[in-house]
């Protein structure tokens, strides 16, 4: 499968690769990868983004769809806040990379126990 490339990449703060990433960064590149549409790379992390409006400055590229399709961006909540992303492969799974005690990049379910009381939205770049 195509993942096999992306799957196991260490996680880094403010990584796009190609040999690690974060959340933003592995985004970013898979829709390059896949999709062939390069995203505007706010050059930071997600709460960075966030807190200095960066997000808000790409938002109106994006639109909110109910069911997500490959090359989706699936926004979680963590902390209460907006703050990490994923890339939907299907309706039902996403790859993604997190600093946690995986700290590598893997593919989850996204719609199940864990991830879905999380989920924020599913957006579309446009």
């Amino acid at each position: 499968m195509w993942t096999d490339a992306w799957v196991g990449l260490p996680y880094a703060v403010r990584g796009r690769g190609p040999i690690a990433f974060d959340c933003l960064g592995l985004f970013i590149a898979l829709h390059l990868a896949r999709r062939g549409v390069a995203i505007p790379d706010p050059a930071c992390t997600m709460r960075e983004a966030l807190q200095r409006g960066a997000v808000d400055e790409l938002r109106p590229r994006f639109r909110r769809v109910e069911v997500a399709e490959e090359g989706d961006a699936l926004l979680f909540m963590m902390a209460g806040r907006p703050l990490h992303l994923g890339y939907a492969l299907n309706t039902t799974d996403m790859i993604h990379t997190l600093d946690d005690a995986e700290h590598c990049s893997r593919i989850e379910r996204w719609n199940g126990a864990g991830w879905r009381g999380k989920l924020e939205g599913i957006y579309r770049f446009a």
